[in-house]
């Protein structure tokens, strides 16, 4: 008789999951058992968080649902945090876990713990099927979820009795997934009215629609725009120095148009002039997504609901072709892609190496790589390498605001792509996460040049105090020197160097480029903040 436990993974496998990554405990023993006759690849993690960061990042790199299985407990919860970065990010990601039984319910069974509390305000959908005869119904119900709408994490908790005993429960084929429509006939005429009428508009997506995930999409709607859709993915929002001083051509935009990105803080119209009074704003979301609520009303909100915003992206596509409609002649596009393409200057110091002066030289190994993938941490070292680097295809922390999970995202972006060159950077701060990860690079062969940008502190907490309290107020934020992360890389089994202010980096580059599996750099840097143009408004 089939188990509960070999249909389950039989029917991720029909979905077309080719792979999980997880950190094993007692009661998902016998998922990892049927992934053999399944013929899915287990990637075993070194904490149940790498586990889904990694999860995510299949998932943004492929277009399709990542798969983390973690056990009861302590697994599940040291998952979480990963599960509301993923969340943010609007990441498609299915978290198992294993449960204590359900003939143990409420009477103090091992590892006991109501998992879909925890994890309910965090998903798009969080549920326990107390039978064998619910799970694979509450498995399609988790992948609907998970890619229909906006993406998000869903979560499977699975008793271990339900999974280890014998069920007559056959694995089912692969979930179809509803083509979701697009703007309404009368919306999208009232948009493209709006479009005619303006001046100067700007198209703000979120992170479901970024460029690495909808490639297609975004070259569409330009296209026909010919103006530059903004992506606000970064949890710095407006202080993104990706999008260098976006706040300019924000405040100058007569038309706002946020294409599944909600209204809040990080678009600006939570904080006084940085939109124009009176500017129109409208707000087409997924019918999954939450309606806005502005914290004033000096901007009035035209809510649209769309099925998919790729789909409305494209539809918006072409009816602004077929009306043939002209923005803003060469003046307003000029104006948006010289904003969002303003840097600071910057003046090479005399404590070490200048960040901007390393984005510059990663810019050029980015530029000679085949296939290359930019990860992107947190911190104030990574703000400079995004504002001094592009990628065809990049993933950054996200809207979450969380840290540490690049090592991990790199993992899972090679998992995706495996002819990829992935270039990894990171401080020395958020390094420190989930470094042991680096032997899961080295076990999974993945192809990564990581760099940490060692300034020895947390450069982001040490900004906000020098900017709040003053420089003599900085406090409890210091790193040293006595970290030798090259070394630590080395000793999990990857290349790893350290390069001095005087070294040559680009040699560094090219010899970790070369390196056949993971390489760590660890390059010593002058701490300096972020390149912004405005303070980060919360």
């Amino acid at each position: 008789m089939p188990s509960a436990s070999s249909a389950l993974i039989q029917t991720l496998a029909n979905n077309g999951v080719e792979v999980i990554f997880s950190l094993s405990g007692n009661q998902i023993m016998p998922l990892y058992d049927a992934c053999i006759d399944a013929n899915i690849r287990i990637i075993h993690t070194r904490h149940e968080g790498a586990a889904v960061y990694m999860a995510e990042a299949y998932a943004q790199i492929t277009g399709k649902i990542g798969v983390a299985l973690v056990t009861a407990g302590p697994g599940l919860l040291n998952a979480v945090s990963a599960l509301y970065s993923a969340a943010r990010s609007e990441s498609p990601v299915l978290l198992i876990s294993g449960d204590a039984a359900v003939k143990m319910d409420g009477r103090g069974g091992f590892q006991e713990l109501d998992q879909c509390s925890v994890t309910a305000p965090i998903t798009k959908y969080s549920t326990r099927p107390n039978s064998a005869a619910k799970i694979l119904p509450e498995l399609e119900r988790c992948l609907t979820a998970a890619l229909g709408g906006s993406p998000g994490p869903v979560h499977l908790a699975i008793a271990f009795d339900i999974l280890s005993t014998a069920a007559d429960v056959e694995p089912v084929a692969a979930t179809r997934i509803t083509t979701a429509s697009g703007i309404s006939d009368d919306d999208l005429d009232h948009v493209i009215g709006a479009i005619e009428a303006a001046k100067y508009p700007l198209f703000i997506a979120g992170p479901q629609a970024n460029k690495t995930r909808q490639p297609v999409a975004n070259a569409t709607l330009e296209a026909a725009l010919g103006l530059p859709v903004i992506c606000l993915e970064s949890a710095r929002g407006l202080s993104d120095s990706f999008y260098g001083d976006l706040t300019t051509t924000l405040k100058a935009a007569d038309l706002i148009i946020h294409l599944g990105k909600l209204a809040d803080y990080s678009t600006g119209i939570h904080a006084d002039g940085r939109i124009t009074a009176g500017t129109p704003i409208i707000s087409i979301l997924t019918d999954d997504q939450a309606a806005p609520n502005p914290a004033h009303d000096q901007n009035p909100i035209l809510l649209i609901r769309t099925g998919s915003i790729p789909a409305a992206m494209t539809q918006l596509a072409a009816a602004i072709t077929d009306h043939h409609i002209t923005i803003g002649g060469d003046q307003w596009p000029a104006a948006i892609t010289a904003s969002i393409t303003r840097r600071l200057d910057w003046q090479a110091g005399d404590q070490g190496r200048h960040p901007a002066a390393l984005a510059e030289r990663l810019q050029v190994a980015i530029n000679r790589a085949p296939a290359p993938i930019l990860v992107a941490d947190g911190g104030e070292f990574c703000q400079w390498v995004q504002a001094g680097c592009v990628a065809p295809r990049r993933i950054i922390n996200g809207p979450s605001g969380a840290i540490g999970g690049g090592i991990a995202h790199a993992i899972g972006a090679a998992i995706a792509a495996p002819d990829a060159q992935i270039f990894l950077v990171m401080g020395d701060g958020t390094a420190g996460f989930y470094l042991g990860e680096m032997h899961t690079a080295v076990r999974t062969g993945a192809n990564i040049t990581a760099i940490i940008g060692n300034d020895y502190r947390w450069n982001a907490e040490v900004q906000i105090q020098i900017d709040t309290y003053g420089p003599d107020r900085v406090y409890g934020c210091e790193l040293d020197e006595k970290a030798d992360y090259a070394a630590a890389a080395s000793g999990l089994g990857a290349f790893g160097k350290t390069v001095g202010p005087n070294d040559n980096l680009d040699a560094a580059l090219a010899s970790a480029s070369a390196y056949h599996g993971p390489a760590l750099l660890n390059v010593l840097i002058d701490g300096q903040a972020a390149p912004k143009f405005v303070p980060m408004k919360l």
